[in-house]
């Protein structure tokens, strides 16, 4: 359960509900999908390029705006905390905009290439799910109550 913090402060929620969003809403056309249809498998495609972007502006706006600062104020303190310092160490957000680039390609390939393509996308959508839902989890309720203590309204 996220920590409860005035609105104000609470930088992961409204974001984070965003992106959830986003991953229900790929998680829903991915099995209605036909990739045998290259209609079908390039409109997907595109609304997928559209989420990754997405969370990829995400990720670097959270680590210019809030780990960065949060790292070094940790590192000032001297204390140490390895999910602050591992945390988008490996996203595959980069991975799955190039898998979806090479997607294009494939739809110019035969309808076995194209359902070969929509396998491997799914199971690298499930994968990503499996590991984004979590780390979203764990900003809230570890990070969020990191910056309460660390940061005042002055600091």
């Amino acid at each position: 359960m996220a920590t409860i913090c005035p609105e104000e402060i609470d930088v992961f929620s409204i974001p984070h509900s965003r992106m959830k969003e986003l991953v229900y809403k790929y998680l829903e056309m991915l099995p209605s999908t036909n990739f045998s249809d290259v209609v079908n498998m390039t409109t997907l495609l595109e609304n997928l390029l559209i989420t990754f972007r997405e969370f990829k502006a995400h990720e670097q706006i959270e680590n210019k705006y809030i780990m960065t600062k949060l790292k070094a104020k940790l590192r000032k303190l001297s204390i140490q905390n390895t999910a602050v310092c591992n945390c988008h160490s490996d996203n595959r957000l980069s991975e799955i905009l190039s898998l979806l680039r090479d997607g294009y390609r494939t739809a110019e390939e035969t309808a076995g290439d194209r359902v070969n393509f929509g396998l491997q996308l799914q199971r690298t959508l499930e994968d990503f799910t499996e590991k984004f839902l979590p780390h979203m989890e764990e900003e809230e309720e570890v990070f969020q109550p990191l910056l309460i203590k660390y940061f005042t309204l002055m600091s």
